[in-house]
């Protein structure tokens, strides 16, 4: 090894010092351009995560720490999977061998659903970009991360109240269709249940209260399976979740089968409920009876989309009745002035009539007086009085139906009237094997025109008698309903005959129509008059039937309560 001179060496130190200069100068650069860089991540808005290629953190920043909950210390080191929600491991792993695999710079806004897990075990909604960054000759992967939470939650309110406003206006155009109560509040059932983040089960009904009492009554059930029959058909107001609600005309909910729930079934599965008033001038018309999940918790956003939709049914079942009703008056209109063309009829042919069948029916009376018995002179004058009868029964009919009267009201029992109709039938049903059953309720006195009543009734009941020609069972009940409001005092006629079907029960108080069969079938015009009579006391009649089981006859005659209002 050659030796070096004084002034060799001195050279060498020289530069070496100057070497070692530069060094620190680098030094210091790197350290000024480190801190400066690290202030640069404290200060950046969305928090950073560097991972190496193995998936290990290298460094975090303070933002991190923030939103994560972990110290630099408790991260650094670990896997990336520290911070990702177990469910999306697998998944997670197999994207990050494919990132190093092709790295390429991934912006926010990237579409997919990402969510980070917080040291407290919680979760939120993330958007992560990502980035290749190289120091050392190693290479980094550099990860923004943002919290949007609000921006879902922004998105979600966005989304669900248009999906509130079609389904709306979705029920605004199914009330508009020319189909049945029924069929539009299935529908609207259906739509509910495409609302997104409603955990629905895809079952549901809707109850309508029962005009004249405090009931629910099933209109239209939408079950999952198909097989499930509904869990009641009546609920009384009060009773029940779907009754409280009713009574209460808010909405009630449970997020399982809790002690509310008054009517059960072994077979159904958990679940909870949304009962929800339909109202209108604070009185409950209906109930949407929705299940949902076991555990679902009801916010304030979807009870009030709930409530909208049953608003929205107030308007479609009010504008449903208020058809119906449009449609009953316009029948009683058509046939009111059906009588009216029927009544100026008859009075100006009554006297053109009346007084050649008076002539007849007197002619023969004296011919029946003059001939000898066995002859067939005599039959045939018989024949000529017993159709002269026929004629006169008719015409009395007739112009009873079609002269107006104004009853003469009292305060009366009503019981009285009852047994004057039925006393001219004690014979016939010993004859004919009909019994009669009496039920009569706690009624007060009403106000009638009692031989006027006792007339519509004896036409009720002879055509009760004629409906049992092999006998039976006449039952007459009395009590109180109240109708659309109004109390009433109620006579119902039934019988065990036949019954009438559907289609010929809509026609039974129309003129010359009889139910009766044969020659003997009656001049069509005893319900006609009942009818009249009734509507004249401000009343009216119904009639229910179940071919085979009979029919029942009920007449409603409103009556003063004890404080004097009727």
């Amino acid at each position: 090894m050659d030796r070096l001179t004084r002034k060799e060496f001195n050279e060498q130190l020289a530069e070496m010092r100057q070497r070692m200069q530069e060094i620190e100068t680098c030094r210091l650069e790197f350290q000024g351009v480190q801190k400066r860089y690290e202030r640069l991540l404290e200060s950046a808005p969305d928090a950073m995560v560097f991972v190496n290629t193995e998936g290990k953190i290298v460094f975090v920043n303070a933002q991190l720490e923030r939103l994560f909950g972990y110290r630099q210390e408790e991260l650094t080191g670990r896997d990336l999977e520290i911070l990702i929600p177990g469910r999306y491991h697998a998944h997670h792993r197999k994207q990050v061998m494919d990132y190093f695999a092709s790295p390429r710079v991934r912006p926010m806004g990237s579409g997919l659903k990402i969510y980070g897990l917080r040291k407290d075990g919680t979760e939120f909604p993330a958007d992560i970009s990502l980035s290749l960054f190289e120091t050392d000759g190693s290479v980094l992967t550099a990860g923004a991360i943002r919290d949007i939470t609000e921006r879902v939650r922004a998105e979600e309110r966005i989304e669900r109240s248009f999906h509130i406003q079609r389904v709306i206006s979705s029920v605004l155009k199914i009330s508009l269709e020319p189909v049945s109560l029924e069929e539009q509040l299935d529908g609207v059932l259906d739509l509910i249940n495409t609302i997104p983040h409603l955990a629905l089960e895809s079952r549901g009904y809707v109850y309508l209260a029962e005009e004249g009492s405090d009931t629910l009554v099933l209109r239209a059930p939408r079950t999952l399976p198909e097989s499930q029959p509904p869990v009641c058909e009546r609920i009384a107001f009060g009773h029940c979740l779907c009754g409280e609600a009713a009574a209460s005309c808010e909405i009630v909910f449970a997020d399982c089968l809790d002690d509310r729930h008054e009517i059960r079934f072994h077979e159904d599965l958990p679940h909870g409920h949304y009962c929800v008033p339909i109202a209108s001038g604070g009185k409950a018309l209906g109930i949407i009876n929705l299940f949902v999940r076991t555990g679902h918790k009801n916010t304030a956003e979807e009870e009030a989309f709930l409530t909208a939709i049953a608003d929205t049914l107030a308007g479609v079942i009010e504008r449903g009745r208020a058809n119906e009703e449009k449609q009953r008056l316009t029948a009683e209109l058509a046939e009111t002035e059906k009588l009216s063309a029927l009544g100026r009829i008859t009075l100006n042919v009554a006297d053109e009539f009346r007084n050649p069948l008076t002539a007849v029916g007197g002619f023969a009376r004296r011919l029946l007086k003059k001939l000898p018995d066995g002859t067939r002179e005599k039959e045939y004058a018989e024949s000529i009085m017993a159709e002269v009868s026929v004629l006169e029964d008719i015409l009395r009919h007739v112009l009873a139906l079609t002269r107006p009267e104004i009853p003469q009201l009292a305060q009366q029992d009503i019981r009285g009237a009852i047994e004057e109709a039925l006393g001219p039938y004690d014979r016939r049903g010993r004859e004919q094997g009909v019994t009669v059953s009496r039920t009569f309720g706690d009624l007060p006195p009403v106000d009638i025109d009692r031989a006027r009543v006792a007339e519509a009734l004896g036409h009720l009941i002879s055509n009760a008698f004629d409906a049992m020609p092999g006998g039976g069972t006449l039952k007459i009940a009395t009590g109180i309903e109240t109708v659309r409001g109004t109390p009433y005092a109620v006579v119902k006629i039934s019988d065990t005959g036949e019954g009438i079907s559907e289609e010929r029960l809509e026609m039974v108080f129309e003129p010359f129509f009889s139910t009766r069969k044969g020659a003997s079938k009656g001049t069509g015009l005893g319900l006609p008059i009942a009818k009249k009579i009734i509507e004249e006391h401000r009343g009216f009649i119904r009639a229910e039937s179940v071919p085979g089981k009979g029919a029942t006859f009920g007449i409603y005659l409103p009556y003063r309560t004890p404080e004097g209002s009727s």
